[in-house]
């Protein structure tokens, strides 16, 4: 323990979503404040290692891509071998991120011993399922014998270049007389999207309402944006497909409120301080919900969620389709 304790040069492996690489923040920021001189370094999912590279407590951050076969995650592994790292931390447990570990070879491993991976670690973790995910993985560092210097939240910069691009995007778009909502349709789940039509029906009444709304998404929601766009009556600002995770950042902090089911863009929004409204089917809002101050949660009280499942068990989705509009609506006046 003492070596670990020791450590100038850390490496963390966490390959898992936008919203879990976020919630991990505040545990990268304690873990600086326990290692102020240390190296720490990160090797996150390629999708999403760009939004957090600039974070102030990371040193480097390696993209990962999990297309990759053996031979290219063998020589990724191994060219970080090369940095020499003391303490290696995997917070993600999975086979793969174990095995990745295992090739890196820091001095002192540290991760989840679950199905057998414990044979490659020098200390397991428990696994903590009671709280939010920000709360269990600050829950890690008193169980390495390491301290919680603060509980205040999640935390993403904002770049300044991507900043000056969305503040003239709005511009174009005139919104400088109006509330600025962002509605984000997507997700990775099928289970997770609210229907089509309701996002239609939300966004023009938000519009009648004197805001303006822009539609937020990746490259994989523009079919589905262009589908709701063309149900609308009025006429909405529409940013999918057209940002980078940069850009992303940089255009919720610009908005005044954001709307969106349970995907990573929802905690980009709060981790840039912009208040949010969450629709929740499937996933455990105790888990998942955005994190800190000035966020709500919307939900139907039906006995079968949440089921955690990418497909409907019982072929009816009642978790979402029950949800209307005006709900929604209600809750953002």
């Amino acid at each position: 323990m003492n070596q670990m304790q020791k450590a100038e040069r850390i490496v963390i492996i966490d390959l898992l979503y936008l919203g879990d690489l976020l919630f991990a923040t505040p545990f990268f920021r304690n873990l600086k404040k326990n290692f102020p001189q240390a190296r720490i370094d990160l090797v996150a999912n390629a999708n999403f290692a760009e939004i957090i590279e600039d974070n102030p407590h990371l040193e480097q951050v390696y993209a990962y891509d999990k297309d990759w076969g053996l031979t290219e995650s063998w020589s990724f592994a191994r060219e970080l071998s090369g940095n020499d790292y003391d303490l290696g931390l995997n917070i993600h447990g999975n086979w793969r991120t174990a095995l990745l570990l295992k090739i890196i070879n820091p001095k002192y491993s540290v991760g989840y011993g679950t199905k057998g991976r414990g044979v490659f670690l020098d200390q397991t973790l428990t696994p903590v399922e009671a709280g939010h995910m920000v709360d269990n993985y600050l829950a890690l560092l008193p169980e390495i014998d390491l301290d919680i210097f603060d509980d205040a939240g999640q935390e993403l910069g904002i770049n300044d270049s991507a900043l000056e691009s969305m503040e003239q995007f709005l511009t174009t778009a005139n919104t400088d007389e109006n509330k600025i909502i962002g509605l984000n349709t997507g997700a990775s789940w099928p289970t997770k999207r609210w229907p089509c039509h309701n996002w239609a029906n939300l966004a023009d009444k938000l519009i009648k309402q004197g805001a303006k709304v822009v539609f937020f998404g990746g490259p994989g929601d523009v079919d589905r944006v262009d589908q709701i766009v063309n149900m609308m009556e009025e006429e909405p600002i529409v940013a999918a497909g057209k940002t980078n995770l940069k850009e992303l950042a940089a255009l919720a902090s610009l908005c005044d409120l954001f709307i969106s089911g349970d995907s990573g863009p929802v905690h980009v929004a709060a981790s840039v301080d912009t208040p949010t409204i969450a629709i929740f089917g499937p996933s455990d809002e105790k888990k998942y919900h955005p994190y800190g101050e000035n966020h709500q949660v919307i939900k139907t009280e039906l006995d079968c969620r949440p089921c955690g499942e990418h497909e409907c068990p019982l072929e009816h989705h009642q978790c979402m389709e029950n949800i209307s509009a005006e709900e929604v609506l209600s809750c953002v006046l």
